[in-house]
């Protein structure tokens, strides 16, 4: 009995000793990839490649490429096996057992040496003769390349990826793919924005003619109007910026989302966002044309130019959600019963964010007519209380006692807003269009604007970035976490982009950061909302007695 304990004993020592021997995945792919980068570097620098030699003669341009299609190819396929990375550590830890690390390693540093020897006696060569031979550079380049395949032998066995590429080709090839596709728009979009934004001229000039009749186009000038208006459309106008803003939010979207997306299937979400900003980019542009030609030159280049561009990426934003969720081509499969127990957290979700999206969605509607949308801030109260009365049963529990603490706060934060504004002694155009109203006209204004920025704007950025995203952020079965809980991601993070929500960023980060103290102090929703419209009385308060109409 005791001969078997002391076996088992030692069987268990090996074992510990063994495991700890066996290096961690993380840390060890960190390690291989430093080590790339410092092999990658030295062997640039040794191969000095005369300024006269053609690029395709060139190994390291080769060795560039292929280092960024292998790099990209890494990160793409991170993001599609990402659900099955448990299965793939398992592979790599089950064939990292069975094999010797120095081996691999000693084999690596041996070729590097050879290619640093290789790189400055080829360098040389073709700097006398003014290029190297092609069996020279045959040589040299298959040298290039058992470097680059001992490099991935140190990272992983040969029979781990001889594993990976039989059980994960889609993904592979995929992954390649994108790569491949990612480094051809990045040389192409380096001389092609003028080529797309004639296609976007192109595009929109086809639209106006479908119900414009004096439609008038200068290719060559970049001019397209209507009658006597006109606009020039830059490479500015092309379409990236919005392409670039739809890539950004589905990347963070399917990061968020993604136990509930289907992989790689929720990857075409991408080209189809980018083809349909694209096209509405061209809708903004015809639009634009019109309205400057039939309403107002003034409302069509400063306000609708730019909030329509908003409109089309809130659309394709909206639309890429809701048919992700939707669609059993994008959506995981479920488990029976699943669907159903998510039903109330997505009302809840919906609840939370709606009058939020209301407020921006009217504010870019009304914005699009500037300078002359004082009036239709009445259509963001008219929006932002429709979508309030509409989840009224949603925010029954939220409605409880509020600390004298969040009163405090609140006014501690308005009055910072007040004294940090930069434009408190200049000469704003509300100001002036305040004074040419009647007294009865500009009371009604100030009140409507009072009614929505005291009570309404604060219950619906409240409910979204302290009520939704802080929670979703720690994590995301949201409706799980209490108010009161701490993360730091979630309270930067939530900080962060409710500063960016105003121009005056760091005093809105700011107070979003002590909206969510209050928030941690009081484990109520309540609190916060009661100091953000405290903060919004004190500002309005201030801008009506002082006329720093700048405040508004």
């Amino acid at each position: 009995m005791i001969g078997s304990l002391l076996r088992l004993s030692r069987e268990r020592r090996h074992a510990v000793v063994a495991t700890s021997a066996e290096p961690s995945a993380a840390r060890w792919l960190g390690l291989v990839a430093a080590l790339a980068l410092v092999e990658v570097f030295l062997t640039s620098l040794a191969f000095n490649v005369p300024t006269d030699l053609p690029e395709w003669l060139n190994p390291i341009a080769y060795v560039k490429r292929l280092a960024h299609v292998g790099v990209l190819t890494v990160l793409a396929f991170l993001v599609i096996a990402w659900p099955t990375r448990d299965r793939i550590l398992a592979l790599w830890r089950e064939a990292a057992q069975a094999r010797r690390w120095t081996v691999s390693v000693g084999i690596n540093l041996a070729l590097f040496v050879a290619l640093l020897l290789a790189s400055a006696a080829f360098s040389s060569r073709a700097s006398d003769a003014g290029g190297l031979p092609a069996l020279w550079f045959a040589a040299y380049s298959g040298l290039l390349l058992a470097t680059g395949v001992s490099l991935a032998c140190v990272a992983a066995p040969p029979s781990f990826w001889r594993e990976l590429l039989i059980r994960m080709p889609t993904e592979i090839l995929l992954a390649a793919l994108s790569a491949c596709l990612v480094l051809l728009a990045s040389e192409l979009s380096k001389e092609s924005w003028h080529a797309l934004s004639r296609a976007t001229l192109s595009l929109a000039y086809g639209m106006l003619t479908l119900y414009e009749a004096n439609v008038v186009l200068d290719v060559e000038r970049k001019l397209l109007g209507v009658g006597d208006f006109r606009v020039l459309i830059l490479k500015e106008c092309s379409g990236y910026e919005g392409a670039g803003l739809v890539i950004a939010f589905l990347a963070l979207y399917i990061w968020i989302f993604r136990r509930e997306l289907r992989f790689p299937n929720v990857l075409v979400l991408f080209p189809i966002g980018v083809a349909a900003v694209w096209i509405l980019n061209s809708v903004r542009i015809a639009a634009l044309v019109s309205v400057g030609a039939h309403i107002s030159p003034a409302v069509a280049v400063d306000g609708f130019h730019s909030q329509a561009g908003w409109i089309g990426f809130l659309l394709v934003a909206i639309a890429s959600m809701l048919i992700s969720h939707q669609s059993r081509f994008f959506r995981a499969t479920l488990e029976p019963g699943s669907r159903l127990s998510s039903a109330p957290s997505e009302r809840l979700m919906l609840a939370l964010l709606a009058p939020f999206m209301a407020l921006m969605a009217t504010s870019i509607v009304a914005s699009a007519f500037a300078p002359n949308d004082q009036w239709l801030y009445a259509l963001k109260v008219a929006g932002v209380c429709a979508a309030l009365w509409w989840f009224r049963r949603a925010y029954t529990g939220l409605m409880s006692a509020v600390s004298p603490l969040s009163v405090l706060a609140g006014v501690g934060v308005g009055l910072a807003w007040v004294m940090t504004d930069p434009m408190a002694h200049a000469n704003v155009p509300l100001g002036a269009w305040l004074a040419t109203l009647s007294a009865p006209a500009a009371v009604a204004w100030i009140g409507l604007r009072a009614l929505g920025s005291i009570l309404l704007v604060p219950v619906a950025e409240e409910l979204a970035f302290r009520g939704y995203l802080h929670r979703v952020l720690i994590w995301r079965r949201f409706e799980c976490v209490a108010p009161g809980q701490f993360g730091w991601l979630a309270f930067v993070g939530s900080s962060l982009l409710f500063g960016l929500l105003h121009q005056r960023w760091v005093v809105g980060a700011l107070a979003g950061a002590v909206f969510a103290l209050v928030m941690y102090r009081t484990n109520r929703l309540s609190d916060p909302i009661a100091a953000h419209m405290t903060a919004n009385a004190v500002i309005m308060a201030w801008a009506v007695a002082a006329a720093q109409w700048s405040l508004l």
